[in-house]
């Protein structure tokens, strides 16, 4: 099999790393190193076909001069790409340090642990609309496997070496698993009364019907595993199994929610959605891991998939997951805009910035969500399907994986979701194969 060959003497750990990335999870294709060079430039080959250019602090793994002299990004065709060099060279930047500046979230690491600044919102989430990718209009687009393709095509490298077939993976969060059911009696109590006197007789009318043995209006599952089911899509359920804390996680009684899983399982997958508290305590992590591991419900107890509750996962929780036993993550991406946080839209290998080590741990991208488009970014549902609709095409253009992330509440038609049903309908329909 015809083999992508890169030469330099001496390869770091970030750089054998980056090239897995940009070559064999983008393109599907080998990789093979020539350390026999003297030289201290890097060079692509393919045939008699190569590029080269110099290395980037960040690929030598010299992050202080990187700081120091800052992520400039170069054009290249058609898009942009981070970790410019000087010179004369056949590339203006550096691919493998483009890869590692995108993948690990490079940018992010120096305000890791802030809440309620310029680059870090009050749950101390980075935001995209303060990333270089934003900044330079290229989060909208899998920016590393666009990488990939556009090396590919300058080797002259046959597509049919490396082209993929895109995919479309529907994943949804269960972080309220129904509006009115699974309460006590002295919380419905008090939320009846509370119905009164700010005068939601509508919301008063739907609980008491609940209470009487109708559907909660959160019970959107079937619905939900019928839509897919009908284009041959697998369902993916992250399920908030935790205490209930206000404000920010809000699941049902255990029984309930036991209950819910044992009907999921029959039809579809179900996965753990760690809570906003356990994503800063490891004793809540470890104690809400093993308590969801022991509901006894089989195939849905599973802990090894996660995607965290708010996004609270990011590249300073790999090695949580990784010794959690955790191994793959479903939490890249962005709260307050759509896109490819990382550049990719595929799987990818995470890495221990401490070790200068990948992990085993897959990162699973998603490119939008239901309440960014909604809350953050406050579009109709015209605007938010054309903003799919972009993505989608997108991720066509390199054969990767779209992924979405929607929410039970969000298909309910109930309150503020009026009319996001049929709007989900067109996105299933938008972003098949």
């Amino acid at each position: 099999m015809s083999k992508i060959i890169l030469t330099y003497p001496s390869p770091t750990h970030r750089m054998t790393y980056s090239a897995h990335i940009l070559f064999n999870v983008c393109l599907g294709m080998e990789v093979e190193w020539d350390c026999n060079s003297k030289t201290d430039t890097l060079t692509i080959s393919f045939c008699e076909s190569s590029i080269s250019c110099p290395l980037h602090a960040i690929s030598l793994e010299d992050d202080e001069n990187a700081l120091s002299s800052g992520v400039n990004w170069s054009q290249w065709g058609r898009f942009k790409y981070p970790c410019e060099v000087l010179g004369i060279t056949d590339l203006q930047f550096d691919p493998l340090a483009s890869v590692f500046f995108c993948c690990v979230r490079w940018e992010e690491l120096q305000s890791q642990g802030e809440k309620n600044t310029k680059f870090r919102d009050k749950h101390g989430r980075f935001k995209g609309a303060v990333c270089a990718a934003y900044a330079h209009n290229m989060l909208k687009t899998p920016l590393v496997e666009n990488l990939a393709h556009a090396i590919a095509a300058e080797l002259n490298i046959p597509k049919e070496l490396y082209d993929t077939d895109y995919t479309f993976e529907p994943t949804i969060d269960i972080d309220i698993a129904y509006a009115f059911k699974g309460r006590g009696a002295f919380h419905n109590t008090l939320a009846a009364i509370r119905d009164i006197v700010f005068f939601r007789w509508g919301v008063l009318r739907n609980r008491i019907d609940v209470f009487m043995g109708a559907v909660d209006p959160y019970f959107t599952y079937d619905w939900l595993i019928k839509i897919h089911n009908q284009v041959k899509l697998q369902t993916r359920f992250f399920i908030l199994y935790a205490e209930y804390k206000k404000p920010h996680d809000l699941p049902v009684s255990k029984e309930d929610l036991d209950s819910l899983i044992s009907h999921l399982v029959n039809s579809s997958l179900v996965s753990w959605h760690p809570s906003y508290e356990a994503s800063s305590s490891l004793i809540k992590f470890d104690k809400e891991k093993k308590t969801f591991e022991n509901n006894g419900i089989e195939g849905g107890n599973n802990t090894e998939i996660v995607r965290t509750h708010f996004l609270m996962g990011e590249q300073s929780s790999w090695r949580k997951f990784v010794d959690a036993g955790i191994k793959h993550d479903y939490s890249m991406g962005y709260a307050d805009q759509v896109g490819f946080r990382s550049g990719m839209s595929k799987p990818y290998p995470a890495y221990d910035l401490v070790k200068e080590q990948p992990l085993d741990l897959m990162i699973h991208p998603f490119a939008v969500m239901d309440s960014t488009l909604k809350a953050y970014l406050q579009l109709d549902t015209s605007e938010a399907l054309s903003t799919v609709s972009q993505l989608s095409d997108s991720v066509r253009e390199v054969g990767g994986v779209m992924v979405t992330v929607w929410h039970n509440t969000s298909v309910s038609d109930h309150g503020i979701w009026e009319g996001w049903q049929s709007l989900y309908k067109e996105v299933v329909l938008r972003c098949i194969p």
